[in-house]
């Protein structure tokens, strides 16, 4: 339906400064909209906002507020579902998961922001795994797989890059060699499908993946080791 969206739809002019209004008399739909603050453990908040025109997602935190997404012109409501959402919390930063397309098939991006003013630290592209666990501050991706690196898809992917996001580190491990290779396909636009759910116990993630005809197989990461490094 829709490929892309632009951040920010809407011009800040456009919507009521900063106010929390939740309600549209003329369409019913906007009710399931959640408007509940979220709020981390610094007590900063995170919410959305709509009216009738458009609706906004907002950060505030001591005498700092602002709109970091909105959506407007009749998509409001795909919040939610398309653009931003919130996925999880670190000790000093927060993960919006962006959806590009409303529904199948194109595997979401991510932002890292600042918890304390709100600021976007980085678009990180796509993932294939994020840590819910604030003991456990790691997301992993298959390296230069992103929106706006599309040409590397030509080239092949070769390592997946697990990230110590407190630390700001980076570490890199290579991709089984019939993975890599499954990767040079012409058809192969995110290898990020190639995974199922992953699953995280005692630090360890089991990454499942299966290639055309073959059997699921597992990449075993020990984020333990990551930790003391």
């Amino acid at each position: 339906m829709i490929a892309r969206i632009l951040l920010s739809l809407l011009v800040m002019q456009q919507l009521p400064a900063f106010a929390q209004t939740c309600s549209c008399e003329k369409d019913s739909s906007l009710i399931l909209l959640d408007c509940t603050p979220l709020v981390f453990d610094n007590q900063a908040k995170l919410y959305w906002s709509y009216n009738c025109d458009s609706s906004w997602l907002t950060f505030k935190h001591a005498e700092i507020t602002k709109i970091i997404f909105s959506l407007g012109d009749g998509l409001q409501g795909y919040t939610g579902r398309l653009g931003f959402s919130y996925a999880t919390e670190y000790h000093t930063t927060f993960w919006i998961r962006n959806n590009v397309i409303s529904g199948c098939c194109e595997p979401p991006e991510y932002y890292l922001f600042n918890k304390k003013n709100g600021s976007e630290i980085k678009n990180v592209g796509r993932l294939i795994f994020y840590s819910e666990d604030k003991k456990f501050p790691f997301v992993i991706g298959i390296t230069n797989s992103n929106y706006d690196t599309s040409s590397v898809k030509f080239k092949g992917y070769k390592t997946i890059s697990i990230v110590n996001v407190d630390k700001n580190k980076i570490y890199k491990i290579p991709l089984p060699p019939k993975l890599a290779k499954e990767t040079l396909k012409a058809d192969i636009y995110y290898p990020e499908l190639l995974f199922s759910e992953p699953i995280l116990k005692n630090g360890v993630v089991a990454l499942s993946y299966s290639v055309t005809g073959k059997k699921e197989e597992k990449i075993r990461i020990d984020l333990n080791k990551y930790l003391k490094n």
